[in-house]
């Protein structure tokens, strides 16, 4: 298995490159909006790769970041999902706003993507949500409010790193902590708020 190339861009097609690693050339698949932020052919590059193998094919993958490659397996994960449709998901979006449109059930964006009918895109959200769900709380929301680290702490950094502003985050952790005697977990917390930052 490839798991990362670093090289030279040799060449830039409409939907590939070719990397020259030492005198081999590797044609790499890679969505647009990671075409668009590759060097100009001519100048050191690095990608994370997926090799995709089937008795037809053997193809590569291309990304810029880690945290992409781990969508796309995400999304091969999904029932009708292959590489080629994950990739136009991931050039739908950025990351951020991909994982929110899942944690929000939000299988309209999905949807605009070429080749993703409403189906697709429905069956896209029940199968990822709690997978997201995992990697984005992992531990901690197995915890109770009371035991560990800050839930309100981690629900705002988790309402970050989705692309809202600290301010927006933290209005809507405010609002989401009424109630319950203001004992809830991570997850619940982050599920409220992003419910009151929807109709926002």
């Amino acid at each position: 298995m490839i798991a990362t190339l670093e090289g030279i861009l040799a060449q830039r097609g409409s939907d590939s490159v070719i990397v020259d690693v030492h005198g081999v050339g590797y044609l790499v698949t890679v969505g647009t909006r990671t075409l668009a932020e590759l060097p100009r052919a001519g100048e050191r590059t690095r990608l994370y790769t997926y090799t995709y193998v089937r008795e037809d094919a053997l193809g590569l993958f291309g990304f810029l970041s880690q945290e992409e490659l781990t969508f796309f397996k995400l999304l091969l994960s999904v029932k009708g999902i292959g590489p080629k449709a994950a990739l136009a998901i991931l050039s739908r979006g950025e990351l951020r706003v991909l994982k929110r449109a899942i944690l929000q059930e939000d299988a309209a964006l999905l949807a605009t993507v070429p080749g993703i009918g409403p189906k697709t895109a429905a069956r896209v959200v029940l199968e990822l949500k709690g997978k997201l769900k995992d990697e984005i709380f992992g531990e901690e929301a197995a915890l109770p409010a009371s035991g560990g680290p800050d839930p309100v702490a981690q629900a705002l950094v988790v309402l970050t790193s989705l692309g809202y502003t600290p301010a927006e985050a933290k209005e809507a952790v405010r609002k989401a902590s009424g109630g319950n005697g203001g004992s809830h977990s991570v997850e619940q917390l982050v599920t409220v708020a992003l419910k009151g930052l929807d109709r926002g």
